[in-house]
């Protein structure tokens, strides 16, 4: 049996998603775009895109605040979220580890 998946301690982030548009959602410079929602996402890969936005400011997402943007589910789940948004171009990873966070209309069906 495969063992669990662990979420590292730190995620790094990056935001490439340029400039706040009209419609976003959140406060300063935290702020994800609405059209998450209407795209073609799990549930789960929807919440946690909005929530790893949030966390663009501080450009960076430790483990519990992670768990915390999909409260209840466990870190396979997580883990899962974050492929399917790697698989659809809204994730990029990075050779530290970490990820580029790419705007909604980067999304690859």
């Amino acid at each position: 049996m495969k063992p669990a998946p662990t979420l590292p301690e730190v995620i790094r982030l990056r935001d490439a998603r340029g400039e706040r548009p009209g419609n976003a959602a959140g406060i300063g410079e935290f702020w994800y775009e609405p059209g998450v929602w209407t795209l073609p996402l799990s549930p789960d890969a929807r919440v946690l895109y909005a929530g790893l936005c949030s966390f663009l400011g501080h450009k960076e997402i430790n483990r519990q605040d992670l768990r915390n943007t999909l409260k209840g589910h466990p870190d396979r789940d997580i883990t899962r979220a974050l492929e399917e948004l790697v698989r659809h171009d809204l994730l990029v990873p990075n050779a530290a580890g970490g990820y580029e966070v790419r705007p909604v209309g980067k999304f690859v069906g």
